[in-house]
């Protein structure tokens, strides 16, 4: 009996060690990434990081539908540049602070993914992709309507200018390269997290049990609706953050932010750095920003964007971390092996 209690003592003291020790790891990885590249690199490199993080961001949401849910949405544009429009009309046109602004733009936006999820949520994944994909070119659309354009602004956009602070935050911090650095490494990190630890709760489990065989799961008794309506909503949620920190950041907001472009930008990255985890959309959206203006600087975008995504499917078809992963599983079975 003793010795079951020592046993069981150690065992706990042993998982609470490990535990304390992966919190002050993570602690200072989190520092150390929002610190460091702002000694190392130069404004013009981390503004290309933040883009990349934003995008990471988007992709994230879009990776974490596709892995858990098997379903591919092409209108996370829709609402990341929404994010923008409605914050800034509602500075300009409904005469909020900036926070408030904000915090209305947000509800706004959350009121509208649940409504268009639970339209489209039902639907196979095909009809699901289509669905998504035509609410977002409506939105694109509408924004250039005559009739909006005293609030849209047109094909012209929206400058944004924000005085004050926004959730305690000065406005002019967002502006500036490494301050913003800093914000968007952060926020990342801690969505990255959140969805990590989804993943691994009951409505991950759920959803992914109900991507292999929905019609089992309604059989057993479980409702099928309702956890898909949930993880729509949540990847709308982080790409309404994203979009948020990109309007503060860039001051301006453009029908482009709500185009095509844009989505399938998203879905290029999750594709490029894997979408089997948090790690793969992030990485793949900092290596699509940078990619870009590599292949800008030499006049051919579209041609070297094409080349690269194609090399990059064929060599990594899970991705670069789950490419990484499989290499790195294979080198340990080869060391037991010999």
């Amino acid at each position: 009996m003793t010795d079951d209690l020592r046993a069981s003592t150690t065992a706990t003291f042993g998982s609470l060690s490990q535990r304390s020790l992966a919190i002050a790891v993570g602690l200072i990885g989190l520092c150390a990434g929002a610190i460091v590249p702002t000694y190392l690199a130069s404004d013009f490199v981390l503004r290309l990081g933040s883009e990349g993080l934003l995008l990471g961001l988007l992709a994230l949401s879009v990776a974490f539908l596709m892995n858990q849910a098997g379903l591919v949405a092409l209108g996370a544009a829709s609402i990341y540049g929404g994010a923008g429009y409605l914050f800034a009309i509602g500075m300009s046109d409904w005469g909020l602070s900036p926070t408030a602004a904000l915090c209305v733009a947000f509800l706004i936006l959350l009121v509208y993914a649940a409504m268009l999820g639970a339209l489209i949520v039902r639907t196979n994944p095909l009809a699901f992709m289509m669905l998504t994909l035509a609410a977002g070119e409506m939105i694109s659309h509408a924004v250039l309507l005559e009739g909006l354009r005293d609030y849209t602004g047109g094909a012209d956009g929206l400058v944004v200018r924000v005085n004050g602070s926004v959730l305690g935050i000065d406005a002019l911090r967002f502006a500036d390269p490494v301050q913003f650095w800093c914000i968007a490494w952060i926020v990342t990190v801690l969505i990255g997290l959140a969805f990590w630890a989804i993943g691994r709760s009951r409505l991950g489990v759920v959803l992914r049990a109900i991507r292999g065989n929905e019609e089992r799961m309604r059989f057993s008794g479980f409702n099928t609706f309702l956890p898909r309506l949930i993880g729509y909503v949540l990847v709308n949620v982080a790409a309404a953050i994203a979009g948020f920190l990109h309007v503060l950041n860039a001051g301006f907001v453009s029908p482009e932010s709500l185009g095509l472009f844009v989505s399938t930008n998203t879905l290029v990255a999750a594709l490029i750095g894997g979408i089997s985890g948090s790690l793969g959309p992030i990485l793949g959206g900092l290596i699509f920003s940078f990619a870009q203006d590599e292949f800008g600087a030499r006049g051919l975008t579209q041609l070297l964007t094409g080349v690269a995504i194609v090399l990059f499917i064929v060599v990594f078809p899970r991705g670069v971390v789950g490419g990484l992963s499989s290499l790195s599983k294979r080198l340990g079975w080869r060391r037991e092996g010999a």
